[in-house]
């Protein structure tokens, strides 16, 4: 799996066209960035990669690719 599949699925996830996105994008900045956003990135990781990421982990990133960082770290299906 690689940054590109990732931004696909994040994308999907909350919404958006994936080609709006990159790895640097600062993804609480979007203006559909919401709460459920969140939650839907946080199944996302579990349906797809099997991983938990918390709110904790959102909170603390400020774009996907540090998302994906994270999501990659703890899954090998995502490496």
């Amino acid at each position: 799996m690689t940054i590109d599949d990732f931004i696909e699925k994040f994308a999907f996830a909350i919404e958006v066209e994936a080609d709006t996105l990159t790895p640097d994008t600062r993804f609480k900045e979007l203006p559909s960035w919401d709460s459920l956003n969140t939650l839907a990135v946080i199944a996302m990781a579990d349906a797809d990669y099997g991983v938990t990421v918390t709110g904790r982990d959102i909170e603390a990133s400020s774009t996907v690719n540090d998302i994906w960082a994270i999501v990659s770290s703890k899954s090998t299906a995502a490496k």
